[in-house]
């Protein structure tokens, strides 16, 4: 009778786990200028050349994937990049444009704030898509683009 009584009760306990899925996450950064673009992020005046990004003219590149639990596809790139300071983003190597955080002390003029629409910190600023869904996860890519405006307004 025990035997019979721990068999359903481990029975029915193992019915009623769910396996939660792995989902998916990227980040694609679409160059649509005629410009190399290079992301540099800095911490005070220490770049980390790990998290260095090279786009070319005209071209997408995949800077972030990561499976993750649950249904999200949250972070995407600008999240990873919150804990630097600043992030500089040059084009042909030559114009260069600091994208600020909040409480950075920068004495140029010549910046983009987190809080513009145009900070590849922000991740608000990311377009978000989903591209499957099941019951407990989501796959999904966020993209950033970079336009000729950019490049005009960094020079």
């Amino acid at each position: 009778m025990r035997k019979t009584f721990l068999y359903a009760f481990f029975s029915i306990l193992l019915t009623q786990c769910t396996k939660e899925e792995v989902g998916l996450t990227k980040t694609f950064i679409i160059n649509t200028t005629n410009h190399r673009i290079r992301i540099l992020p800095f911490n005070g005046s220490n770049l980390d050349n790990i998290r260095i990004k090279l786009i070319e003219p005209l071209a997408t590149v995949e800077v972030y994937s990561a499976s993750v639990k649950g249904k999200t596809i949250d972070p995407c790139y600008g999240t990873l990049l919150q804990p630097f300071d600043s992030v500089v983003v040059t084009y042909d190597d030559t114009i260069r444009i600091p994208y600020i955080k909040f409480n950075l002390v920068y004495s140029g003029t010549h910046r983009i704030l987190f809080s513009s629409n145009r900070s590849i910190s922000n991740a608000a600023n990311y377009i978000k898509a989903i591209t499957r869904e099941t019951k407990t996860s989501l796959e999904g890519n966020f993209t950033y683009t970079f336009t000729e405006q950019d490049y005009l307004d960094a020079k």
